[in-house]
């Protein structure tokens, strides 16, 4: 949606920059020669030493109409060295040097200096926050909200954020390079500990659904905040905790639901809805869940460990592939992203994820993925997408953060031309073996052909 030019904003270059004494009140285009000094020497002799302003007690030139500093005005006459102020002529009705907030002066204030900057928006000196640079010209700086070289307002925060919950937990969403909205959404949290508890969860915004943006981000945190919740642990065996976390990850998606359905209160003929996939970790433990076409891979460092999607797309080109198509044309043809199942107001009965377990029955190290359409587009296969990260872990060096990977994967996904929204949320895990599918059919697997 293309959104309105700003309004016009005078820029702070159009009032003059005092670097000296300030005009005084009667300053201006119709104002006549001042009395005050000018620079060069002075004709005639000095009297005495330079009495100060009976305001601001800033020495001023005996025969000065207006005090240089303040911009007080000052009765011209006979001053000597060591009169009082009274003796000066006093000050009738002295001026107030400022009659605006600080940082909103005007060159209409009696004492104004020059354009002053507000408080929130100190410069790059050190003595305030930085001014961030203008991403429309590169030249100026954003002040009160536009830049102050060309007017542009800054870019909606939404369009890119990373969240870095602990160092080994991160994610990036993305605008991509073809929309102009970011209908992408994600929500982590993570413990300290390397692989102790961890919640990933990411929302795609069906781009053809109104305010569908909006319907993402309510599904991303209300999931988070169900899964949030410590898990039971029944009898303490790891079985009962997975069964717990496969009825969280249940509930989370009815939760994410219903949050969809309230996003919006005004009824559209195209209501707003969303995908979801999400993944639970704690203490080496992963049980992960979908509904639509976001996807969650687990993708072992050992190359004799098989990578796998963790559960099944909800897709027309699932389907395709399920009766025989290969991937790559299930996957590129028409309504290849048309789904099946989605959250919000007109979604399916049947909202129950596909899940899927990770046991651990050997230490293997591997990355746990959750990511969107705008990731996989350029890369579905399980196998491939291995290769893809972690070629991407190596060229971002070993004291990478799982956050600097996903911005890179972000980065891959805009080279190759960035027609979607992109969403990676990454966990660098330990320990995770072999993998035990349950509640919904294996996802399909790599090769050409899938037997239905």
């Amino acid at each position: 949606m293309t959104e309105a030019p700003p309004p016009h904003l005078p820029q702070a270059t159009q009032f003059p920059q005092a670097t000296g004494p300030g005009p005084g009140p009667d300053t201006g285009p119709d104002a006549g020669p001042q009395e005050g000094p000018q620079e060069g020497p002075q004709e005639g002799p000095q009297e005495g030493p330079e009495p100060p302003c009976p305001v601001c007690g800033t020495p001023n030139p005996t025969d000065a109409s207006f005090c240089e500093a303040c911009g007080a005005g000052l009765a011209t006459g006979t001053r000597g060295a060591g009169a009082s102020p009274a003796a000066y002529g006093g000050v009738a009705s002295p001026a107030t040097p400022q009659t605006a907030p600080a940082g909103e002066e005007s060159p209409l204030d009696v004492g104004w200096t020059g354009a002053v900057p507000s408080a929130a928006t100190i410069s790059t000196t050190g003595a305030g926050p930085a001014l961030e640079r203008c991403q429309a010209c590169g030249e100026g700086h954003y002040v009160d909200g536009y830049c102050d070289h060309c007017g542009s307002p800054p870019p909606d925060p939404r369009h890119h954020f990373a969240e870095s919950p602990a160092g080994w937990v991160g994610g990036v969403c993305d605008i991509g390079r073809r929309h102009a909205r970011n209908e992408d959404a994600m929500a982590l949290s993570a413990g300290q500990r390397p692989g102790s508890r961890a919640v990933l969860v990411v929302c795609d915004g069906v781009s053809m659904a109104t305010d569908s943006h909006i319907a993402s981000l309510a599904a991303a945190q209300a999931a988070r905040t169900v899964l949030d919740q410590p898990l039971p642990r029944g009898v303490g065996t790891r079985e009962a905790w997975e069964a717990a976390a496969a009825r969280a990850l249940t509930t989370a998606v009815a939760t994410a639901n219903d949050a969809v359905r309230a996003a919006v209160d005004d009824e559209t003929d195209n209501p707003p809805s969303c995908t979801i996939a999400a993944a639970v970790v704690e203490d080496g433990a992963v049980v992960s869940g979908n509904v639509g076409d976001s996807r969650v891979y687990w993708l072992p460092d050992r190359a004799d460990l098989r990578p796998r999607q963790l559960g099944q797309d909800d897709s027309y080109a699932h389907e395709q592939m399920l009766a025989g198509v290969p991937r790559e044309a299930a996957e590129n043809g028409p309504h290849a992203h048309s789904i099946t199942r989605w959250l919000g107001t007109d979604a399916p009965d049947d909202l129950a994820p596909h899940l899927t377990t990770l046991t651990t029955e050997e230490a293997v190290d591997g990355w746990l993925l959750v990511c969107s359409d705008g990731l996989w587009n350029y890369c579905s296969a399980a196998d491939d997408m291995r290769v893809l990260v972690h070629n991407m872990a190596a060229e971002a060096g070993p004291d990478a953060t799982p956050t600097a990977v996903a911005q890179a994967l972000v980065d891959f996904a805009n080279e190759q031309g960035g027609r979607d929204n992109i969403t990676v949320a990454l966990a660098r895990l330990g320990g995770q073996g072999s993998q035990e599918t349950t509640g919904a059919e294996a996802a399909p697997q790599e090769g050409d052909r899938i037997d239905g």
